[in-house]
């Protein structure tokens, strides 16, 4: 009888480890700072370089009906006039009666379809993130802010216990911008094995709108991957101590590197590295661009500010996200030119942080890549925008290599009294690129070849303008 025992207790204990050791190591679901209980069926898990995710249980938290139709493997999704409709194994969904192409093809495991985290912000307007440390899947049900980008920025209110706000923070050409509010006297230091430059925020916080935008975790806590620098591989925020409260900003090397910090109008914060032997500084230093032009590509929208909502229901700061990337790779190419992106993620900027950031860096041209919107799908073209007349230049040259790449209608080079290009003291041009609101134009205007052609002749542009 001992022996039974024995060998059921055995036979038991090797059939459940396997399963907790599973438990243990299956990413999390947090919806909105709370996390999901994920009680049956195929948790979440990072499949290659996608993270997948079970539809049902995201669903059903918010709200959503589920249909699940075993003989053809497909599942919708329902809420009000909003439907998804999925099937195992395509590459492709359907949204509200759009194709939208997925990242991987959905498929069924233990009864469970686990389907692309991308497509789940992208089809229930989601903010989504994945923490690869944590191994968290981050969503927020927060809905896109559209036609937000008005002449004027959005009502501030106060921040908490008289703190000063993180807004904002981006990396780009070995320099980090950090948008604040309230007073920020930062402090710069340096770190060793390994090598990163600290930035500390003392008396500051994370705003909400950063936590809900940008943010990867609940906590404000997040990373930014870098691509484009020699000297950094990543940047790391997140609250180093609450009392006081204080913000750290932890930039990880590849090199040694020193740190040179400058405080601009609206509280922009730029932290400039160059390699050196090691020796930091914490010094302030006006921005410099050793002699070269400095073009400024300013990729509009961003955060919770979506921009136009394409018939697909694609979102026009992705659009101009992709754009503005291609735009600043083709540039990088030019040894004479120092290009600066004002934001290469999904960061949020208002429109004076926008003109701050080409103003710190003295530029000498600015160009804004936006998409163009309508009450009705009728509307469709190209045009371009300009406010002060030492402007009307560079905007009729882009304006002649971007037109004949797209095969749109030419609505003209117009004046017009924008925030960017007004403000700015420098030549500043806004580019439409098309009519998301068109289904003939966003048809093209999605496609990776249309948004080459549109970068290279951007870039074209640019390059005769300045006689290069």
């Amino acid at each position: 009888m001992k022996k039974w025992s024995a060998a059921v207790f055995v036979f038991l204990f090797l059939c459940l480890f396997p399963v907790m050791a599973n438990a243990d190591s299956s990413p999390s679901i947090v919806l909105d700072g709370v996390t999901i209980k994920q009680q049956s069926g195929a948790p979440a898990e990072n499949m290659g370089k996608t993270v997948m995710v079970p539809i049902r249980i995201v669903s059903e938290n918010l709200g959503y009906q589920v249909k699940w139709e075993k003989a053809t493997q497909t599942v919708r999704v329902l809420k009000g006039n909003s439907s998804i409709e999925m099937t195992a194994g395509e590459d492709a969904a359907t949204v509200n009666g759009n194709r939208v192409n997925l990242d991987s093809p959905p498929l069924v495991k233990q009864g469970t379809t686990l389907v692309p985290l991308r497509f789940v912000g992208e089809g229930m307007g989601l903010r989504v993130g994945w923490d690869n440390g944590t191994k968290t899947v981050s969503l927020f049900s927060i809905p896109p802010v559209a036609n937000t980008e008005s002449d004027n920025d959005p009502i501030e209110t106060s921040a908490p216990d008289g703190l000063g706000e993180l807004q904002s923070i981006s990396f780009s050409g070995d320099r980090l911008i950090v948008a604040t509010k309230g007073d920020i006297t930062p402090k710069v230091s340096s770190l060793s094995g390994p090598d990163r430059i600290i930035v500390d925020l003392p008396g500051t916080t994370f705003a909400k709108e950063f936590v809900q935008g940008q943010a990867a975790n609940p906590d404000g806590s997040g990373s930014i991957q870098v691509t484009d620098s020699a000297l950094v591989s990543k940047v790391r925020y997140a609250i180093f101590s609450k009392s006081p409260s204080t913000v750290r900003v932890v930039l990880d090397l590849s090199q040694v590197a020193t740190a040179k910090w400058s405080l601009g109008e609206n509280n922009v914060l730029l932290v400039d590295l160059t390699a050196s032997n090691g020796e930091s500084t914490s010094q302030p230093a006006i921005p410099t661009n050793d002699g070269k032009t400095v073009v400024i590509i300013d990729p509009g929208h961003g955060g919770r500010q979506s921009g136009a909502v394409s018939v697909s229901g694609v979102y026009e700061k992705d659009f101009n996200l992709s754009v503005g990337l291609k735009v600043q790779e083709l540039l990088q190419q030019h040894p004479e030119l120092q290009t600066v992106i004002t934001r290469q993620d999904d960061t949020e900027l208002s429109l004076q942080q926008r003109v701050d950031i080409a103003e710190l860096n003295q530029a000498d041209i600015f160009v804004s890549i936006h998409a163009n919107k309508f009450t009705t799908p009728v509307p469709n073209g190209i045009e371009t925008l300009y406010s002060r007349t030492e402007s009307k230049t560079l905007a009729d040259i882009l304006h002649k290599h971007v037109l004949p790449v797209t095969g749109f209608k030419d609505r003209g080079v117009k004046t017009a009294s924008l925030h960017v290009t007004r403000e700015t003291t420098m030549p500043a041009v806004l580019l439409e690129l098309g009519f998301l609101s068109n289904p003939s134009d966003e048809a093209i205007m999605l496609t990776e070849e249309y948004q080459n052609k549109c970068a290279q002749a951007i870039v074209e542009g640019i390059v005769e303008y300045l006689n290069l």
